[in-house]
């Protein structure tokens, strides 16, 4: 196998791979023996028929284009373990020669990873604001919630509807008199509250009883989750199934018990105030995580190819918005409509492009200071899993296996190596951000 290499511009490789043709003929002829013991021509034993008739029976052309796709994808995977290319997509490939009896000659267009031009990544240090103190406030915000989640639903109908009841309704929206795609949100059930659903909507259903129906006009608000109705004035008809009034538990000793296992209200505020102190310091980890990550990476410099821009826009998307939508149940164009807009918002696009040139910059730090994932360190976390689920190393190793996950692990495992090692290299002081932001411009200006 031939193999030529032309750097093109950006952050893509251009290959042009030429393999000897007569392994390929000789898998084409041994095909068509295959084929002349299974079809039947009057005239000819069967396994005697001449490779020219057998030819006229079957569809060669198909047999040719999947004979040539495997060599070029095993080819393809040879050339680049040959001569040390790291692919970061799929391929662009061009057959250039595809007959039987010559050389089969392709070209593919590789896009690998950019190249990463580190500043200082050691040695930085960032202010962190301090983690956030547990109020009293933040107490009752939890057992509030704890309390709606315990409430009882009491149909009410000699009443119309009031803030906080739950009504059951049925909707329909429409845009310039065009319907407009709510997905499940046709049936909801929705407290009345002042930001259910669209703001304002709730004021609308106010008064009205089961059995009634209204139509009135709203305007989505700027920053709604789908896009492209973002500003937009929407025409509602609904009609009301049935309106519940919320009756919640006092909030005592008893409501306590029944919540968990508590002896008295007490018990239950030690196990908020716990569970608050704890997501609490995840939350300051993430910050001060992210405000190192954030100097490291704003000392680099990485150009993201539109490619990769356009594939993590995606998979924010999948994630996002996307999602929402897919629990929604809306239609195939409301979901097409919605990514569209998704991938030209420049706010997204900023978001995605700082989180590939983290990962990249990561990376070129992982080569550089070689850090890297050993298997005892990937089998001690499976051991670990294995032990959370109480079920055998090899179950987990094969479910790993099977779903595909066995590389995402090892990735994994080395981002949060990669990431301590950036922490434990950096300091982070605990103050108050925007004093040191306001510090850092002023040293900046007597330097200038």
């Amino acid at each position: 196998m031939k193999v030529t290499v032309e750097k093109q511009e950006g952050n893509k490789i251009h290959l042009e791979i030429e393999v000897d043709g007569q392994g390929i003929s000789e898998q084409y002829h041994t095909s068509l023996n295959y084929y002349s013991r299974q079809v039947k021509v009057q005239g000819f034993r069967k396994g005697k028929v001449p490779k020219h008739i057998v030819e006229q029976q079957i569809d060669t052309d198909s047999l040719k284009r999947e004979i040539f796709q495997d060599v070029m994808a095993r080819s393809y995977q040879d050339a680049l373990q040959q001569q040390q290319i790291e692919s970061i997509a799929e391929p662009s490939v061009q057959a250039v020669q595809a007959e039987i009896g010559k050389d089969f000659i392709f070209k593919a267009v590789v896009e690998v990873r950019p190249e990463v031009s580190l500043g200082e990544y050691s040695g930085l240090s960032v202010v962190v604001a301090p983690k956030e103190a547990i109020s009293d406030e933040k107490i009752d915000e939890q057992l509030d919630m704890l309390r709606r989640q315990h409430a009882v639903m009491v149909p009410v109908e000699d009443r119309g509807a009031e803030l906080g009841d739950v009504v059951t309704l049925r909707i329909e929206g429409t845009i310039e008199g065009e319907p407009i795609d709510l997905g499940e949100s046709q049936e909801m059930n929705i407290e009345l509250k002042e930001d259910s659903f669209v703001r304002g909507f709730s004021d609308q259903i106010i008064g009205l009883k089961a059995g009634e129906e209204k139509n009135f006009d709203l305007t989505f608000p700027a920053d709604y989750h789908i896009e492209d109705l973002r500003d937009k004035p929407i025409s509602f008809a609904v009609k009301v199934h049935d309106v519940k009034a919320v009756e919640l538990p006092a909030i005592d000793d008893e409501f306590a018990k029944s919540v968990g296992e508590f002896e008295n209200l007490d018990g239950l505020k030690e196990r908020i105030n716990s569970d608050l102190d704890e997501l609490l310091e995840d939350q300051f980890e993430i910050r001060r995580q992210q405000k190192v990550l954030d100097a490291v990476v704003a000392n680099a410099e990485v150009e993201v190819p539109e490619s990769m821009l356009s594939r993590e826009l995606f998979a924010m998307w999948q994630m996002g918005e996307g999602a929402q939508l897919q629990n929604a149940k809306v239609s195939e164009p409301t979901l097409r409509a919605s990514l569209m807009n998704w991938m030209q918002r420049e706010d997204m696009k900023e978001t995605a492009r700082q989180r590939i040139k983290t990962t990249l910059v990561l990376g070129a730090i992982a080569r550089a200071e070689g850090i890297t994932i050993s298997q005892e360190e990937v089998d001690s976390e499976i051991q670990e899993m294995a032990d959370s689920y109480q079920i055998p190393v090899a179950q987990v190793k094969q479910q790993l296996e099977q779903e595909g996950r066995t590389v995402a692990l090892m990735d994994e495992l080395l981002s949060y190596k990669i990431i301590d090692w950036v922490l434990e290299n950096n300091e982070v002081q605990i103050g108050e951000e925007e004093a040191a932001a306001e510090s850092e411009a002023e040293l900046a200006e007597q330097t200038a």
